[in-house]
């Protein structure tokens, strides 16, 4: 199990600029580790499929193709916004903060949206996790 401060110290964090497929054409900046480095980290690098499990059991299915290909990472953070600003929740020289509930977090898995097939983006907007509580491979 990975807290905020364990995944911020033991990883790279990559960002992602990136819409979601509730944004519309919003593009929001996330930052987190690449889910392929976690993997390798806990020698589960090489597993064919994943069940990716949400706080409220939600479970979705991806395979080790689609993290190789696609590089999804496990945001942990969101770029700070004015409105973050002005309402209090980044300070005035922060770039970052932390994933709320409402954002997704405090742990989404996030995908590169204009990388996908357009088929894909709407037939597979489960992989699009949010509030991650577990990653497993699938036996």
């Amino acid at each position: 199990m990975y807290s905020i401060d364990k995944l911020r110290n033991e990883f790279e964090l990559h960002e992602r600029v990136t819409a979601t497929p509730w944004s519309g054409e919003k593009a929001i900046s996330f930052r987190g580790p690449l889910l392929k480095d976690i993997l390798e980290k806990n020698n589960i690098a090489g597993t064919r499929e994943f069940e990716v499990q949400a706080y409220n059991d939600f479970m979705a299915r991806i395979t080790g193709a689609e993290i190789n290909a696609y590089s999804p990472i496990l945001a942990i953070e969101q770029q700070c916004a004015n409105e973050d600003r002005i309402s209090g929740l980044c300070a005035a020289n922060q770039t970052y903060r932390p994933l709320s509930v409402d954002d997704g977090g405090p742990f989404y898995l996030i995908w590169p949206l204009r990388d996908l097939p357009q088929a894909y983006v709407l037939g597979r907007k489960s992989i699009w996790v949010w509030f991650v509580v577990a990653v497993r491979p699938v036996p």
